[in-house]
């Protein structure tokens, strides 16, 4: 009978926390084994009996156990195998099906300030041609009218920043042993240190140092009518999920990506601070304790 290969670790998110990076990172190990699609967004899912229904994307065969754990059939001699899912995190029934049916599975969280994060998943929005609002401001407040009329979680730009509402769940359902959660500034300001700690949480060669140089999933508006037509693309998913650094030399792909995108206007600190205080301040407070980490740089 042929062996089931199962996940033995799941990067849950936050989604625009670098998960792309880390993914890219954890790939070049020769002990870890990630899946080929970057997010399989199984377990992003509602459960009535025994039937699972991913809502995943458009077209997205992954709709049973079956077809998800084949998604490791590849794997050899791999020690950690893993996938990346950013919107694990935030789906409320998520924590509860990865323990009944992955209970000894390891869960690892990147958390950015909840702002900036909101801001850079507006961008994101906005780069594929998905976000008709031109202000992210007026995004902010037209969120819960949106939520109310069940649009996307990817519109979801304030909510998805209360990680201690959703890490909690977590914590509930594994052991602390299985969790590690890393901050967005550390992994950005130490990719090799933080990849370490990584490696050495999930059992594998720590000594590996894999190339950190490329920054992975960076937001950016589109430029001109290349720019336009891309967007395009993207929001009717006609580009397929490749990794064109693969094929192509590193300077083609950066020209490729500047004719593109152009660089987007950084948030101002007073905007961060005014919605860090208006929103997120007693989550901040109470999230310090339940991971142990200081996050006054975050208020």
């Amino acid at each position: 009978m042929k062996e089931i290969k199962k996940p033995n670790f799941i990067i849950i998110g936050a989604m625009k926390a670098a998960t792309t990076s880390l993914y890219t990172y954890l790939k070049q190990h020769p002990d870890v084994f990630m899946t080929h699609i970057k997010e399989p967004m199984f377990f992003n899912n509602f459960k009535t009996e025994n039937n699972y229904i991913v809502k995943g994307r458009k077209g997205s065969k992954i709709s049973t156990l079956k077809a998800y754990y084949a998604l490791f059939d590849n794997a050899e001699n791999e020690i950690a195998l893993g996938e990346a899912s950013p919107t694990y995190i935030y789906t409320k029934n998520c924590a509860t099906l990865i323990q009944e049916h992955l209970p000894e599975v390891k869960i690892i969280a990147i958390l950015r300030q909840p702002v900036k994060r909101a801001y850079s998943n507006y961008l994101h929005a906005k780069r594929a041609g998905r976000e008709p609002i031109n202000s992210f401001i007026d995004a902010i407040n037209s969120e819960e009218e949106r939520i109310e009329k069940n649009w996307s979680p990817l519109y979801h730009y304030k909510e998805k920043g209360f990680y201690f509402r959703q890490l909690s769940r977590y914590f509930k359902e594994f052991k602390k042993e299985q969790i590690k959660v890393i901050l967005f500034e550390d992994i950005i300001d130490n990719p090799q240190k933080i990849t370490k700690e990584v490696f050495e949480f999930l059992g594998v060669d720590s000594s590996f140092a894999p190339n950190t140089s490329k920054k992975a999933n960076v937001a950016g508006k589109p430029k001109g009518v290349a720019g336009w037509i891309v967007m395009k693309l993207r929001k009717n998913n006609l580009i397929p999920n490749i990794e064109f650094s693969k094929y192509l030399p590193e300077f083609i792909v950066s020209y490729i990506l500047k004719t593109i995108y152009s660089k987007p206007e950084k948030i101002d600190n007073k905007t961060i601070n005014n919605l860090t205080n208006k929103y997120y301040k007693e989550d901040i407070k109470q999230l310090e304790k339940l991971i142990e980490r200081d996050l006054s740089n975050w208020l």
